[in-house]
């Protein structure tokens, strides 16, 4: 039967499926039970990696157990655990941390000086954070901290076994899956640094690979020896389209594989499923509500759009407004009209003009005309 665990951690340590906040909050709704906890990892963030250690240490309680390819990060998030262990046909990795170093300038003298000590500064702190790891290590493995360190440099991959012999796990236990290493996994791995473990064979990924396995999983289907590499089209002015539909697509295929695992009953010891009339229920209803998930985002969707068309529709009607009174003439200002019954006074006449109708206005209002 397959063993059941409280929390899974897998993919980049940091990202949503290795995140502190949800390893926090199962360990407290566990309270002082045991929690098991399943690893899966090449690793990632340093810091992540280090708060889940001390979660597990805190809690008291926990038993990890590595399956896959475990590197890095991963490998010091066990370090606070009760008890570790790690599949037969799993690999683990220890190496030197590192931080991403990227620079496309044209620097003079002073600016290359100014660098080479700023790269100084981070490698004395990556330096400090090896020693800190290191000592966890060795904490663990009952080893001295040099030995540790020294491992660390050497960038290699231990079998199982090998991590037993070190310390870093205190059992080793069978395997209920192969390891699998995939295209896509190998290119991520060597842009990090990790290197390739020896002996084994890289096989080609995509959707049909994937799917294949998944269902070889479900119904135990034997996996042919080989896998036939599905070519992914080219991205041009002409596909693109129909790539970014598929990518749509896959996501929502996956969505639903993915419920449809959770529906599934125990495993018999075999490995394989029994799809008896419940299982074909709860399959069913896991479509459904994929389904209605999907409905529901659409509707979210239309509603946004008819949400931005209305502001749009808005806008227009103000640009128009204020187009209407750009175009409407201003009013001179070369007149000023007073209160009473005085004319406007005529700004164009001459300093005499203005003079002589000023005083015949005083005759005027004297009477002497």
């Amino acid at each position: 039967m397959a063993k059941k665990f409280d929390l899974k951690l897998k993919g980049y340590v940091g990202g949503w499926d290795f995140d502190t906040d949800y390893v926090d909050y199962v360990l407290d709704k566990a309270g002082e039970n045991e929690v098991s906890v399943l690893i899966d990892s090449l690793g990632g963030s340093v810091a992540t990696a280090l708060s889940v250690s001390s979660a597990f240490a805190n809690h008291g309680n926990v038993h990890v157990y590595y399956r896959g390819m475990n590197a890095s990060a991963a490998t010091i998030a066990s370090m606070g655990a009760k008890h570790v262990a790690i599949e037969a046909s799993a690999m683990y990795l220890v190496h030197k941390c590192s931080s991403i170093v990227f620079e496309w300038a044209a620097l003079n003298a002073d600016q290359l000086i100014q660098k080479a000590e700023e790269y100084k500064k981070t490698a004395s702190d990556l330096e400090k954070i090896d020693l800190t790891v290191a000592a966890m290590y060795a904490k663990r493995c009952k080893k001295p901290i040099e030995d540790l360190h020294a491992l660390m440099a050497e960038n290699k991959w231990l079998t199982a076994q090998e991590a037993l012999e070190w310390g870093f796990v205190d059992e080793v236990i069978d395997s209920t899956e192969d390891v699998h290493l995939t295209q896509s996994v190998a290119t991520a791995m060597a842009a990090a640094g990790i290197p390739l473990p020896e002996n084994m064979s890289v096989e080609a990924d995509g959707f049909l690979a994937q799917m294949e396995r998944l269902f070889a999983k479900w119904f135990g289907k034997k996996e042919a020896t080989t896998v036939q590499a599905v070519a992914e089209p080219p991205v041009n002015s002409n596909n693109q389209q129909s790539s970014s539909l598929m990518k749509k697509t896959f996501v929502f295929v996956a969505a639903v594989l993915a419920a449809i695992e959770s529906a599934l009953p125990e495993a018999d010891a075999e490995g394989k499923y029994l799809i008896d009339e419940p299982a074909l229920d709860a399959l069913e209803q896991a479509l459904a509500d994929a389904d209605k998930a999907g409905k529901e985002k659409d509707d979210e969707i239309k509603a946004l759009k008819e949400q931005l068309a209305a502001k749009d529709a808005t806008i227009a009607d103000k640009d128009a407004e204020i187009a209407a009174l750009e175009a409407k003439p201003a009013a001179g200002n070369h007149q000023v009209v007073e209160t009473g019954d005085q004319k406007p006074v005529n700004e164009d006449k001459s300093p005499f003009e203005a003079l002589s109708e000023t005083f015949a206005n005083a005759r005027k209002m004297m009477g002497q005309e």
